[in-house]
């Protein structure tokens, strides 16, 4: 905790608040669109490989902060869903890499109105500027962390 002008501050406090608040509009935006048969966090790897596929397991979990035995059992659901498929990598065949499959790219459009609103929330009363501070800022406290600790995040 740190005080700047008489205030307590606890960064890692409003960073978690924030996060919490997040995933529970995320859940909830969800289900009031009839998208209960995926959770936030499912959905999150969804996007997740929209952006980038062919993920290690390891890198999934560390992206998205979750342990790798909580992102081992939502891929497992993600896989028997048929959103996802798993194939073991060229150079480590102990290493399995993660792909979205056709459905769930579907799956992940569906729900793209959903994500633009979302966006449309979250930066609601920000300027451009104090977005880009916001993140720089984020980004600078996620980097101490990681030379701190050696994160491979």
């Amino acid at each position: 905790m740190r005080e700047i002008n008489n205030t307590e501050i606890n960064l890692g406090l409003e960073i978690g608040l924030t996060s919490s608040a997040l995933r529970a509009a995320g859940q909830k935006s969800l289900k009031l669109h009839g998208l209960d048969d995926i959770t936030k966090e499912q959905f999150s790897i969804l996007i997740l490989l929209t952006i980038k596929d062919g993920l290690y397991q390891t890198q999934i979990a560390n992206i998205l902060g979750k342990d790798r035995p909580n992102i081992t059992r939502m891929i497992d659901i993600l896989e028997r869903k048929g959103f996802i498929r798993r194939e073991k990598d060229d150079n480590n065949r102990r290493i399995l890499k993660v792909f979205i499959t056709p459905k769930g790219l579907e799956k992940a459009e569906t729900a793209k109105p959903l994500r633009d609103k979302f966006s449309q929330v979250q930066y609601r009363g920000l300027s451009d500027e104090e977005i880009l501070t916001l993140v720089r800022l984020l980004r600078k406290v996620r980097e101490n962390f990681k030379q701190e600790y050696n994160l491979d995040i």
